[in-house]
């Protein structure tokens, strides 16, 4: 008995200093001795999913998901709430989204997201269309909030 009540107390106490949904999920799974591979078996997710938000690329979750991490990690839907990001929806313009995939197409460095202004992670996807000819598709996730440009 004393020995889970000090488990708890030392989880706890390392939560209290994680900022984001990546590090509270990376650093609870692993505490359990779960491989990766292993949480999304237990929870039932895809392993695409669970790799996302380790990443860091899901800044917030699906009530399900949430709630099948929480089950399989034994803590509750509302500690994992509590470190995602709050969605704010924002429109941004035809011609943004337009000048930021052209610049990614370049391979320009240092692009900014136009919501917060924080960096983009960016890459060229290679894809290739009914006729086998290559497309090239500019992607981009930002690191501190929901921006995305997922299609070409």
């Amino acid at each position: 008995m004393g020995r889970l009540l000090y488990t708890v107390n030392i989880f706890c106490s390392i939560s209290y200093f994680m900022k984001s949904l990546a590090e509270f999920i990376q650093t609870t799974r692993e505490k359990a001795g779960y491989s990766v591979y292993g949480l999304a078996q237990k929870a039932s997710i895809d392993i695409e999913i669970l790799e996302d938000i380790e990443s860091g690329k899901e800044l917030f979750l699906p009530v399900t998901v949430r709630q099948k991490l929480a089950r399989a990690l034994k803590c509750s839907p509302t500690e994992i709430k509590q470190y995602e990001r709050e969605y704010q929806f924002q429109v941004i313009s035809d011609e943004v989204i337009d000048n930021l995939k052209a610049r990614i197409l370049k391979h320009e460095t240092n692009l900014k997201c136009p919501i917060c202004g924080e960096p983009l992670i960016t890459r060229v996807a290679e894809m290739y269309d009914m006729d086998d000819n290559l497309v090239l598709v500019p992607k981009a996730h930002c690191t501190k909030c929901v921006f995305q440009i997922k299609e070409g």
